[in-house]
């Protein structure tokens, strides 16, 4: 494995829990807020005593990954639901800056053109928001999580992953010709 794909593992593996580590994090402060319609005018020590609640009721669940940084207990509901959305964009944009940066210099036999990694990640984001409208427009739960787990796509190295497996496929096609 030449050094530039060992970099962008490395890379990809440090975006990945980052990723992760904002969406339990986010996902944990809304269920908070939602578990409990007062939350704006308990104190912190009461804040944080639901999380030793949680800790109790709900053992060895996502819940205790998250962090207890103080500024996390002082946002609003609305904070977290923007940061919902805010996340999963930011993450896309990251690997896409990420592949657009690092793939070429992964894969310099296939000369990849970096116009061709803004075309996949165009498309792709494209047509995840074309799923969310006609999600939206039908009401279907069925083309939501589909639309989901498309995102998710493009928040890891995907593009990288093709390139690898064709790049191996184009390796074993040579061998045998050899």
């Amino acid at each position: 494995m030449n050094r530039w794909r060992l970099i962008f593992v490395l890379f990809s593996c440090i975006l990945i829990w980052c990723n992760d580590w904002s969406k339990v994090n986010c996902n944990y402060q809304i269920h908070l807020r939602n578990e409990h319609p007062d939350w704006e005018s308990l104190s912190f020590s009461e804040r944080l005593s639901f999380k030793t609640q949680d800790e109790q009721n709900v053992p060895f669940s996502f819940f205790h990954t998250h962090s207890d940084f103080h500024w996390m207990y002082e946002k609003s509901l609305s904070f977290w639901t923007t940061m919902k959305w805010v996340i999963p964009v930011f993450f896309t944009l990251c690997f896409a800056l990420l592949e657009w940066m690092m793939l070429p210099l992964c894969f310099s036999t296939l000369s990849i053109r970096r116009l061709w990694i803004g075309y996949y990640y165009l498309a792709l984001m494209f047509l995840v928001l074309l799923m969310y409208f006609i999600s939206h427009v039908t009401a279907s739960d069925a083309i939501f999580a589909i639309t989901r787990k498309v995102w998710m796509i493009l928040q890891s190295p995907s593009l990288f992953v093709l390139f690898f497996i064709y790049n191996l496929f184009q390796h074993d096609q040579y061998s045998e010709r050899n």
